[in-house]
């Protein structure tokens, strides 16, 4: 029982961390605390909303996103160094690694390709996109025995693109702030 108080104090501190604020908070879990001690795994619902979209055909700031995201814990037991995330998009799956830098933080990079036209031709992977995802713990439960995530803060920006075409054009930028929780237990 204290075990699950300890989580709900913990879980209620950590919602409604901003933006801004998420990665000085990340140093504010203690290391022996159930945040710090979670495992991340498992498949998560996220809910989100686009925080930045300039020059990015068909997002504007406000929209509401959806998306599922898996976590493949990177060591046999216990809170990892490394998570594979395998990340749904509108129009794609991104496969990356996450590394934890503080205890319940982790941040990884990766890059995908979107299309971009370029006078009557359209370039599939015409700008290369380069993002950066942060994942917060922000609560946990015993799941199948052992402690494990159930609530996550996100999030994802994207400073630049790069153009890939020969064409001169106004590539964008932009992000999405997200929380979630989980629908598949890890196996």
């Amino acid at each position: 029982m204290r075990l699950r108080n300890t989580l709900a104090t913990v879980a209620i501190a950590a919602a409604g961390v901003g933006l801004g604020a998420q990665q000085a908070a990340a140093t504010s879990i203690a290391p022996g605390s159930p945040l710090a001690l979670a495992r991340l795994g498992g498949q998560f619902q996220l809910a989100g909303v686009v925080t930045v979209a300039k020059f990015v055909p068909g997002e504007y700031v406000g929209q509401p996103v959806a998306r599922t995201w898996t976590f493949v814990p990177g060591c046999p037991t216990g809170a990892c160094d490394t998570i594979g995330l395998a990340r749904t998009r509108a129009t794609g799956t991104d496969l990356l690694v996450l590394y934890r830098l503080s205890p319940g933080y982790y941040v990884g990079t990766g890059r995908f390709f979107a299309p971009l036209e370029c006078g009557a031709r359209a370039y599939p992977q015409g700008s290369a996109v380069p993002f950066t995802i942060t994942v917060r713990v922000t609560a946990a439960r015993v799941i199948g025995g052992v402690l494990s995530a159930s609530r996550v803060n996100a999030t994802y920006v994207n400073r630049s693109r790069r153009n890939l075409t020969l064409c001169v054009a106004a590539l964008g930028h932009d992000a999405a702030s997200y929380h979630g929780h989980i629908i598949v237990p890890p196996t």
